[in-house]
């Protein structure tokens, strides 16, 4: 009876049950749970980094800067993780509002826990091929399942099912440790005082500092070399801070500084070209053609996907991995000194095409603003009767290639569906060989029409995991390597252009042939700068060969191709014409080049590179002539410092104000 009685008892007494008081003892314990458990996953994940780089740790001496400031970043990331279920603590001074707190802890701490323990894994083969711990690439890359995970299985498979068992582990052991199942709730409101105290150290976690500013990567920036600073953050920090940043990405302000609308304006309209611009198109100038022509030019853009200089024999490449390009370099304008905006494919056909300068936002292909009504070569081109085609051998849609493009001059794009029965067909779609045979088609087909044309080719062979035709090249070891990869290109391209050579739309065309950046981008200096280069070659119609040893940037090619085809026209673009500004052709500008690596903006000019870091540090470095690494210089001054933050702010202010537009 008295067993009885005590059984039933909660249940007769239940509506005051829900008012009971319960001890906080035991959320105390999941919170500290979750704390050992993410600093034990962290730390250890780290040692392993740091054996596997200790000669670029040893070269900076680096060591203990890695281990101290490694525990506070952890902590940081740890209040994250944290902070969800201490904001929700004084909910647990009921039972019911207990339980309901154990069970969304038990959820919250289980996947926080799992997702550390993957991108711990990820991360020695996410530094290995970007030089960057799992940041906003991993996150445009989860949008982009069905092109990605192709290429995971082909070159990453290890890494792949490592990543997999670990989230699925991950799962498992964190649903078991934060099990809160058992224990009686004790009546007491005493913890619960403790309340204020965990929420002001949560809050200083995650702040890190008690500075103005609260600690972000740029914090932990202790050395120039890139990679090594790397070691210092973990996973989930980066792909935090890529969230938080992708949220505010538009806010370059706040990423290195303020400067108001018009102070921007004066600098950019202290530029020559610039001096007539209205106020609210401030690069809007006229474009005056080189080249008088009774018709102007056709014009074909190969844009080679992964094609560092460093594969080039004649760029001071090791190897010989582009017969073909050097031996074509000899016909027409061999760029030297070429230097791509970014590391993405994205960045590059922004430049290339649009003439847009790198910023640290997502490139303008996959953002709202710019679909429509945005200039590109193919809209300054049709104004003059060009038809315009995009013709690509994988998926348009992926990076919204095909919706750009379409909604900003091009008349057509051709992609993977587009093609009958291809020599061969991988992960980004057919080969480079059925990619340059479509183009040739299309050339002569539009040629005998009497159509104007220009073509954007964009390869793909040249890209994770290296897929290409059987018995076209002598592959050097395995095959599925980039240097392979980059000879098959090679070896596709120089076939295209010596077929069109003998085409008759030839004599009327211009092609260029550059990069949309290096396969891989990493180095020991602050920005990799031998990895921004890349080759770029002009030929056809006309153009007399021509060797191009000043500094060059992606966004300078739309003007100088306009400017050699004989268009003369209103155009935004903030690159220059080369054939009027170069001192090979007798110009007098100083050459530059722009480019954003992560959220390190730079510009490059003379020998001198000049670099804005998150906060709005800004410093300089000299630039060795051949090996282009870099040695520390004096920062630079006031003047020098607000010219460069006019350069990354004022790609955003044309983006937001829709003033990258060929009409007043």
């Amino acid at each position: 009876m008295t067993y009885i009685s005590a059984v039933a008892a909660p249940s007769i007494a239940a509506p005051a049950a829900s008012f009971r008081l319960a001890s906080s003892a035991s959320p105390l314990a999941l919170l500290m749970r979750l704390a050992l458990a993410g600093m034990l996953v962290w730390t250890i994940a780290r040692c392993v980094l740091i054996a596997l780089y200790a000669d670029r740790l040893q070269t900076v001496d680096g060591f203990r800067h890695a281990l101290f400031s490694g525990v506070r970043v952890d902590l940081i990331t740890l209040g994250w993780g944290l902070a969800p279920a201490i904001l929700l603590l004084p909910i647990t001074v009921f039972e019911r509002g207990q339980r309901l707190w154990h069970l969304s802890a038990r959820v919250w701490f289980t996947g926080f826990l799992a997702l550390a323990l993957m991108l711990e894994i990820a991360s020695p083969a996410f530094l290995d091929e970007y030089q960057v711990r799992p940041n906003r690439l991993a996150l445009d890359y989860l949008g982009r399942p069905q092109e990605v995970l192709p290429m995971l299985w082909g070159a990453f498979r290890l890494s792949l099912i490592a990543g997999v068992a670990a989230l699925g582990g991950g799962l498992w052991c964190g649903w078991q440790l934060f099990d809160s199942a058992g224990g009686e709730p004790r009546k007491t409101r005493r913890q619960l005082w403790l309340w204020p105290v965990l929420v002001v150290l949560c809050v200083l976690m995650i702040r890190s500092s008690l500075q103005h500013r609260p600690a972000n990567p740029s914090t932990f920036a202790h050395w120039d070399d890139s990679t090594a600073n790397q070691i210092v953050l973990n996973g989930t920090y980066t792909l935090g801070y890529a969230l938080y940043a992708t949220r505010h990405e538009a806010d370059v302000g706040a990423l290195y500084g303020r400067m108001s609308d018009d102070e921007l304006l004066t600098l950019t309209r202290a530029q020559p070209s610039f001096a007539n611009s209205p106020a609210e198109r401030p690069t809007l100038h006229r474009l005056v053609a080189v080249a008088s022509r009774d018709k102007p030019l056709n014009l074909i853009i190969v844009v080679q996907e992964s094609m560092g200089a460093g594969f080039s024999k004649k760029l001071g490449g090791d190897a010989d991995d582009t017969p073909q390009l050097d031996r074509w370099s000899r016909r027409g304008w061999w760029f030297e000194n070429l230097y791509a905006t970014g590391t993405r494919s994205a960045r590059g056909l922004e430049a290339i095409v649009a003439g847009f300068p790198p910023s640290p936002a997502r490139s303008v292909l996959k953002r709202q603003k710019s679909q429509g009504n945005f200039a590109t070569i193919a809209s300054v081109l049709g104004s003059h009767g060009y038809t315009s085609e995009f013709i690509y051998g994988g998926e348009s849609h992926f990076d919204n290639m095909g919706g750009f493009f379409l909604s900003n001059g091009f008349n057509r794009v051709i992609d993977q569906d587009d093609y009958d029965d291809p020599i061969f067909a991988g992960s980004w779609g057919v080969s480079d060989e059925d990619l340059f045979a479509k183009a040739q088609e299309r050339a002569t087909t539009l040629h005998k029409q009497g159509t104007p044309f220009f073509s954007l080719v964009f390869t793909s062979s040249n890209h994770t995991p290296f897929e290409y035709p059987d018995g076209r090249i002598v592959a050097d070891g395995d095959p599925r390597t980039a240097r392979n990869a980059v000879r098959y290109a090679d070896y596709a391209v120089g076939a295209f252009l010596d077929k069109a050579a003998q085409s008759a739309y030839f004599r009327d065309t211009l092609i260029l042939v550059v990069a949309d950046h290096d396969v891989r981008i990493y180095g020991e200096d602050i920005v990799p700068l031998s990895r921004f280069r890349i080759p770029g070659l002009l030929v056809g119609a006309d153009v007399a060969p021509a060797t191009i040893t000043s500094i060059a940037s992606q966004v300078d090619l739309a003007p100088t191709l306009l400017s050699l085809m004989g268009i003369s026209a209103e155009v935004p673009f903030v690159g220059r014409d080369l054939k009027r500004s170069l001192p090979e052709f007798g110009g007098s500008d100083s050459p530059r080049a722009w480019m954003q690596f992560n959220d390190v903006f730079a510009r490059y000019e003379g020998d001198v590179l000049s670099v804005l870091l998150p906060g709005g540090e800004t410093r300089r470095y000299r630039v060795a002539p051949i090996t282009r690494t870099l040695s520390p210089m004096p920062a630079p001054e006031a003047a020098a410092r607000r010219r460069l933050l006019a350069d990354v702010q004022l790609p955003a202010w044309l983006y937001d104000n829709r003033a990258y537009t060929l009409n007043r």
